[in-house]
């Protein structure tokens, strides 16, 4: 093992830790919070209650998984 290596562990964890917080505050940061949309923003199909109850939603299902496969 190469002495670079020796008692850095904490400092890569601590740095891993870091990165890791501020990808999950961006990942929430793309969350939609709002009051979900009766109607879909996208084609204007309703989108089901089930749904809406479920998590604030702008997309019906179809839609969201068409924007999410676009943003890969």
């Amino acid at each position: 093992m190469s002495s670079a290596w020796a008692g850095g562990t904490d400092a890569i964890i601590e740095r891993m830790d870091k990165m890791t917080a501020l990808y999950i505050e961006e990942a929430r940061k793309s969350i939609y919070t709002g009051e979900s949309a009766v109607n879909c923003e996208e084609c204007g199909e309703p989108i089901p209650e089930q749904r809406r109850k479920a998590i604030a939603c702008k997309y019906c299902l179809p839609c969201q998984a068409a924007l999410e496969s676009k943003s890969r």
